[in-house]
């Protein structure tokens, strides 16, 4: 870019050759052209620090509150199992008459597996906190990096009592839950929890209930320190939910024509699958597959079904309307081996597959009503598809391209 820069008063009023006017005028034009160079540069530079820094600030505190929202499940589920627990307890004559639900509720509240994959905490952005200097510098907050060393010390110190401390050890061993469910000694629900009433652990587990949830309480007081460090970032509510809605995908709500062929969800096991096919005369299928295995057999017993029903777009959302008549399962043992003394552990392990309980979830959820509606999210691309239903559960799919 040509720069023409006019002569100063001071310069044009004194008496100095052409030659040297012309020097001081590329002088003074090259000092302003630098000044202006690396003003703009070290203007933008500081502009980029800051938007690094409140990003990296907004990512520690969405966190922080995802790990507090994990504790405020383990808080409900644990007074909601300790309340069917006493129901259990206060009905240990008729448990026949006591609810599927409930009893397995009470089963699930002292069994050491209860935690679901949404009641674990998340280490990633710990790790980075914890280990990256630049993010020290970024922030250089003292007062917000203390607070969040803080918590994760807390968090820290939590998990170590969840494991370590007596009022959290389960009444039931890993290896007496294995016997409780593929041992093949109780015929029903009911005979397991007559089994588990008997334990002269449960009582402990229970008594010690206040000892969990004021741990759980002590910990959600930290809540407080998080707001501390929404404000002093200047970070507003509005804010985080746009952080943590923020996406770089360029998507759209799904049209009918945009639908219409075969399905694959992305499932976390690669062996397990879920395939809707929609039909241009909306009309669809879906299939499922399911591996199953345990200690006593090898390889994988499989369980497949299959539904039939009609589908339609209803705004952003996909309806489904399934027809549950039309609801096949089997259960393919071709690849399963085991030695011939374990023959009626296996035989009893896929009586239980074909069995109510063991219904895919999807049909479970479809018994009481066979109408599902999903909002649905297309890329760009059109060959990935995100759903998510009324709970905010979201499964994604690719499309099957000839």
């Amino acid at each position: 870019m040509n720069v023409k820069f006019k002569m100063p008063k001071f310069g044009r009023d004194m008496k100095i050759k052409g030659w040297f006017k012309e020097v001081l005028m590329t002088f003074l034009g090259t000092t302003i052209s630098i000044v202006l160079t690396f003003g703009t540069a070290a203007y933008l530079e500081d502009r980029q620090t800051v938007k690094a820094r409140r990003m990296m600030a907004m990512t520690i505190i969405n966190d922080i509150d995802q790990s507090l929202e994990v504790i405020k499940k383990r808080k409900d589920a644990e007074e909601k199992g300790h309340e069917a627990a006493c129901y259990v307890i206060e009905n240990e004559d008729r448990l026949e008459s006591i609810g599927e639900d409930t009893l397995m509720m009470f089963i699930s509240y002292v069994t050491p597996t209860s935690f679901n994959s949404d009641m674990e905490f998340k280490k990633m952005n710990e790790n980075i906190f914890n280990s990256s200097q630049d993010t020290w510098r970024t922030i250089n907050d003292r007062e917000f990096l203390n607070n969040v060393q803080e918590f994760y010390n807390a968090r820290a110190v939590l998990e170590q009592q969840s494991k370590d401390w007596i009022c959290f050890k389960k009444p039931v061993t890993k290896e007496e839950e294995y016997e409780l469910f593929l041992g093949g000694q109780f015929e029903s629900t009911a005979d397991i929890c007559r089994w588990l009433l008997k334990s002269k652990r449960l009582k402990n587990y229970l008594d010690f209930v206040s000892s969990r949830m004021i741990a759980y309480l002590n910990f959600l007081k930290l809540t407080n320190l998080n707001e501390e460090n929404k404000f002093l970032m200047n970070i507003t509510e509005q804010e985080m939910e746009e952080f943590v809605n923020q996406t770089y995908m360029e998507i759209h709500p799904a049209k009918e024509k945009d639908l219409t062929g075969i399905w694959n969800a992305v499932l976390v096991d690669n062996k397990n699958e879920l395939v809707y096919n929609f039909q241009p005369d909306h009309t669809f299928t879906t299939r499922q597959s399911i591996r199953w295995g345990t200690a006593f057999f090898r390889h994988k017993m499989v369980q497949r079904f299959s539904l039939l029903g009609t589908w339609g777009v209803e705004g952003d959302s996909l309806v489904m309307h399934y027809d549950m008549t039309s609801y096949k399962m089997e259960i393919d043992d071709s690849e399963v081996t085991y030695p011939s003394h374990l023959a009626d552990s296996v035989r009893r392990f896929k009586e239980e597959m074909a069995g109510e309980e063991m219904k895919p979830r999807l049909v479970k959820q479809l018994d009481q009503n066979n109408r599902t509606a999903q909002a649905t999210n297309l890329d760009e691309s059109g060959t990935r598809l995100e759903l998510t239903d009324d709970k905010d559960n979201t499964t994604h799919y690719q499309k099957k391209i000839n």
